[in-house]
């Protein structure tokens, strides 16, 4: 067997095995009652899931988690998931979807024990194996995509800023492009910091033109599959943005205010801003 077909042959054995663990371990995780209703919210780096989904939570009363966030409270914490976390990033592994999945879990039963039975999630799952295995702890009735042409997702990571001070996000970008072919225009102001904020403004490291470009590729080609694993269920909503938060967020409530109310699958289709 030549070297090439040895290579891989052992990673499709190691990956085969790596996703045999991962259903071990999920497999402990389902609920043994019913799975709490839940709503996904996806879209590419800076087309603002944390703005919209937060806004979208509180409207609706909605438990909003961002998994982003409680991977890095849990590290911040100690706790023994975060160790095992902290552990992996040192490595400079990926964190398995059995880890994510246990804090999200715990944070559905902790938000359950106070009343709470509908939650809102951004920022996963990001991959299908990530999609499915949600499956087993959430009952995801439907999937809000959304989307926003590519220079203006650029425009807007390049204008991300963090206050050190009081740990706000604002964004700097001051975005206008004139309708073309068939498009409406887009107007985002930019949403300023107070004056107290504005010398204590940090941008990301990370957040140069070269990388958020690469981002943006990276996404677009992992997505289409999430995408297409919520379409075949009927479960996905396609939103196209083409304003600010308040040109855009009545729009929002609006085509969400029927489907929040619906346990079943919906078809998907298309709505803009």
């Amino acid at each position: 067997m030549a070297r090439s077909q040895l290579f891989r042959a052992c990673s499709a054995v190691r990956r085969a095995c790596w996703q045999w663990e991962q259903r071990v371990d999920l497999s402990s995780l389902a609920f043994s009652d019913a799975r709490p209703a839940t709503f996904v919210f996806l879209g590419p780096p800076g087309v603002g899931k944390g703005t919209y989904s937060g806004r979208v939570s509180d409207y609706f009363g909605l438990a909003h988690i961002a998994s982003g966030d409680l991977v890095r409270d849990e590290m911040r914490k100690g706790t023994e998931i975060g160790k095992e976390m902290e552990e992996c990033v040192k490595r400079g592994d990926l964190l398995p979807d059995a880890l994510i999945l246990r804090v999200i879990r715990e944070h559905f039963m902790t938000a359950h024990s106070e009343g709470t039975d509908r939650f809102l999630l951004d920022g996963f799952p990001r991959t299908v194996e990530q999609a499915e295995a949600l499956e087993q702890i959430a009952d995801v009735q439907l999937a809000v995509n959304l989307a926003l042409r590519e220079e203006v997702l650029v425009e807007k990571c390049l204008g991300r800023r963090l206050c050190k001070k009081c740990g706000k996000n604002y964004n700097i970008a001051n975005i206008y492009l004139p309708a073309s072919n068939g498009r409406p225009e887009i107007v985002m102001p930019p949403l300023s910091p107070p004056a107290e904020c504005v010398e204590h403004m940090e941008q990301r490291s990370d957040d140069t033109e070269p990388v958020i470009r690469r981002r943006l590729e990276v996404y677009a080609r992992e997505a289409q599959p999430v995408e297409r694993f919520y379409a075949e269920r009927g479960k996905l909503l396609d939103f196209e943005i083409f304003g600010g938060i308040p040109q855009t967020l009545p729009r929002l409530l609006e085509v969400l205010k029927p489907k929040m109310e619906m346990p079943q699958p919906i078809s998907r289709h298309s709505s803009a801003a």
